[in-house]
């Protein structure tokens, strides 16, 4: 039965207040286009019928879905109404725990199922935000919204921004899910925006005090430390301090064999070198510490 043709009252009848507002809600955003907020808790596979890329009429497809439930009614939203303007985009697997925002599309209220958009929510948060001054060099609030190995979504004004790990930390972080998770509010630089080709890119890095700063104080030549190593490279191993912010590149001591060395053990190290044009921090491995 199609939606419009339904008695709502005599269905809500006898609902709870909570599930009265989720249905409020609902039919609130279907009927007006506002835009709802919500975590998504999974990922399902759906047969829905959409019009596919290059094809001209809807047809039956079996699709991933993000599923977000507020309090009882199961939301989908496909796939394909998930990003704006991404040519590959990110796996929704990643995406498990994001706040996102979506319009309602379709209710399906004898079921306690409704089909919504995350791009037409997108659209609609954009026009709210074309008169917004943004510009670069601003520090703003950006919502993380997937992160995966090497690249993590953020989106603000809703602009969906991919960001590589280097612009994400200052130091090697071999996967972002390690120090990053969906739903994390986190503050990032604007470096470019162009409303009219739809551009912004951000920087979370360029937030953060690099961890160069003050190292002669914190770390001097000819001091020793503790550290682990958290990468190997062309002979040279990447070993991070104590501090959890700073890196140093480097080589071990004579009669030290790199075999005898992994990814995650903890050493002594001696700081031989503060590069200050490159910012980098050289050692040497003196010893590994036994646990």
């Amino acid at each position: 039965m199609d939606f419009k043709e339904l008695n709502l009252a005599e269905l809500d009848r006898n609902l709870s207040e909570e599930e009265r507002q989720e249905w409020q809600a609902i039919y609130a955003s279907y009927r007006g286009g506002s835009v709802l907020t919500g975590v998504v808790v999974g990922v399902d596979e759906h047969e829905l019928s959409y019009v596919p890329e290059g094809k001209k009429r809807a047809s039956n497809h079996t699709i991933l879905c993000l599923i977000v439930i507020p309090y009882r009614v199961k939301i989908i939203i496909p796939e394909t109404e998930v990003f704006l303007d991404f040519d590959e985009p990110p796996s929704l697997l990643s995406m498990n725990g994001a706040k996102i925002s979506f319009i309602i599309t379709e209710i399906d209220r004898l079921s306690g199922v409704a089909i919504a958009s995350r791009k037409k929510a997108l659209e609609q948060i954009k026009r709210v935000n074309a008169r917004r001054k943004i510009t670069p060099g601003q520090i703003i609030q950006a919502e993380v919204v997937s992160v995966g190995r090497g690249a993590c979504t953020v989106t603000y004004c809703g602009y969906d921004v991919v960001l590589v790990q280097k612009e994400v930390s200052h130091n090697t972080v071999p996967d972002l899910r390690a120090v990053l998770r969906p739903g994390e509010i986190k503050k990032a630089l604007i470096k470019e925006f162009d409303r009219k080709s739809n551009v912004l890119r951000l920087s979370i890095k360029d937030t953060i005090p690099h961890p160069f700063d003050g190292i002669e104080t914190r770390h001097p030549v000819g001091s020793t430390r503790i550290a682990k190593i958290v990468g190997k490279y062309g002979g040279g191993v990447y070993c991070r301090l104590f501090d959890g912010v700073t890196e140093i590149l480097c080589s071990y001591a004579t009669m030290e064999y790199d075999g005898d060395y992994k990814i995650g053990d903890d050493v002594e190290v001696l700081i031989r070198k503060h590069n200050y044009e490159r910012k980098l921090v050289y050692g040497k491995i003196l010893r590994k510490m036994h646990k």
